[in-house]
């Protein structure tokens, strides 16, 4: 298991960040870093997030927890569209994390305006990729001015974000494939039969009588004529009561004849009658 920092971008007191399309990049950020934290968790990780803290502050509190890598979340503003991923200038292993990350968060539509270095954008003293001694990258979702990058994200945050977040991962190195959790089945459930709850008891001093002349019985839960076994005419029947059993739409009682041999006949009270014995 490693530590990581996942940040959401000015998520300080008094860093309101851009806005646009009734979005704030505050609140977006750190729905982003939620999301990006409950992935890194499920893949084996520990996340700090800072949530609350300025700038300098998340970047002395990455350092003094140690973590092995960094990752700050953001939207862009400006007119135009799609997502990019700055790096700290000058550093090739950084370059590379952040082509990977980019490319990784352009989807669903979104353009991938790929990997910048720090000094060479308007966002040349944000000391998150510079400053933290972990390896770090600021990843711009989208440009919360446009509608179309909005739409996009509404409708797939969840999809962007662990994408981002399994490359940023697999690129330091690390576990980037969520754990599944191996647990014993849980009791399997009685299976609920449609047949009414009965039991032996119910029937114990009953006899079955037929209440029409040359009833069918079957050998077997059936209703299909080959499997009859013969026919009882009016007031007679069985002497035991075994059952009462569902077979198809309809039911049957399970029977025992004076030999103690099974059979199943009707249970419609339109063509037979339980009476005490």
């Amino acid at each position: 298991m490693a530590k990581v920092a996942i940040f959401g971008g000015h998520n300080g007191t008094n860093e309101s960040g851009a806005h646009g399309n009734g979005l704030t990049e505050k609140s977006v950020a750190k729905e982003a870093a939620q999301i990006a934290t409950a992935y890194a968790k499920a893949c084996g990780h520990s996340v700090v997030n800072g949530f609350g803290k300025s700038l300098s502050e998340r970047i002395k509190y990455a350092n003094s927890e140690n973590v092995v890598a960094v990752l700050e979340l953001h939207t862009n503003a400006g007119g135009g569209q799609g997502a990019e991923t700055l790096f700290c200038a000058g550093i090739l292993s950084a370059q590379q994390d952040a082509v990977v990350v980019a490319r990784a968060g352009a989807i669903k539509g979104l353009k991938n305006r790929g990997a910048k270095g720090d000094t060479t954008t308007r966002h040349g003293r944000l000391g998150i990729v510079r400053d933290t001694k972990a390896p770090a990258l600021l990843h711009e979702l989208f440009f919360i001015d446009s509608a179309s990058d909005v739409a996009i994200w509404k409708n797939n945050k969840k999809a962007i974000i662990e994408s981002i977040t399994k490359e940023w991962l697999k690129r330091r190195g690390l576990n980037s494939v969520p754990k599944t959790t191996t647990s014993k089945p849980a009791p399997a459930k009685p299976t609920t039969s449609s047949k009414p709850a009965t039991s032996n008891n119910t029937y114990k001093n009953k006899k079955l009588v037929s209440k029409a002349a040359s009833l069918r019985f079957y050998s077997k839960p059936s209703w299909a004529d080959k499997d009859v076994a013969g026919t009882v005419n009016k007031g007679i029947g069985f002497p035991t009561v075994v059952e009462k059993v569902k077979v198809g739409t309809a039911y049957q009682y399970k029977v025992k004849n004076s030999k103690g041999a099974t059979f199943y006949i009707t249970a419609s009270n339109k063509y037979v009658e339980l009476k005490n014995k």
